[in-house]
């Protein structure tokens, strides 16, 4: 699948209002779009210009959901996706990234997750744990608000966010 803008997508695979988890799925869309992605930049003017895009799809509770991809302009690359039940997120960053992520997920777990788990992922954006690996690495992350804060703290301890 070529990547399609987050927005563009989303419009065009909108779940029926009849499905239990239609509400779960804009919930996400608009965490990532609005949330997530001005995490990520230093001011609003380049929020407007970060690309969203999806890459893939999967499927949980009868719903098409994305797997969003977000190139950063320092070469950071950001591949996730949420099932209902957990977040999966893999980091590629040209250069290690040393964050107290302050137990968010266990820094030290040595066991890599297996892509099984990372539905919809293509296999190179699966990396093993962040004990092994701190430029490449894949987490789990128990909730959106989990999520929230994981790029929380990775934007201002990288920089990238201003305020």
């Amino acid at each position: 699948m070529d990547p399609v803008k987050l927005q563009e997508w989303a419009k065009a695979n909108e779940p029926s209002k009849e499905m239990v988890y239609e509400s779960g799925y804009w919930n996400q869309i608009i965490l990532v779009r609005d949330m997530i992605a001005r995490l990520l930049v230093p001011s609003f003017e380049e929020y407007e210009k970060l690309e969203v895009s999806v890459i893939s799809t999967h499927t949980s509770k009868s719903i098409l959901l994305p797997v969003y991809y977000i190139h950063l302009d320092n070469g950071i690359a950001i591949t996730m996706r949420y099932n209902f039940h957990n977040w999966k997120v893999s980091i590629n960053s040209p250069k290690k990234v040393y964050i107290d992520f302050m137990k968010l997920f266990d820094p030290e777990e040595e066991r890599d997750i297996s892509g099984v788990y990372c539905e919809g992922f293509p296999a190179e954006n699966v990396f093993g744990c962040y004990a092994k690996n701190k430029s490449q690495f894949t987490v789990e992350l128990q909730s959106s608000y989990i999520l929230y804060t994981f790029f929380w703290i990775f934007g201002h301890s990288l920089g990238l966010r201003k305020q």
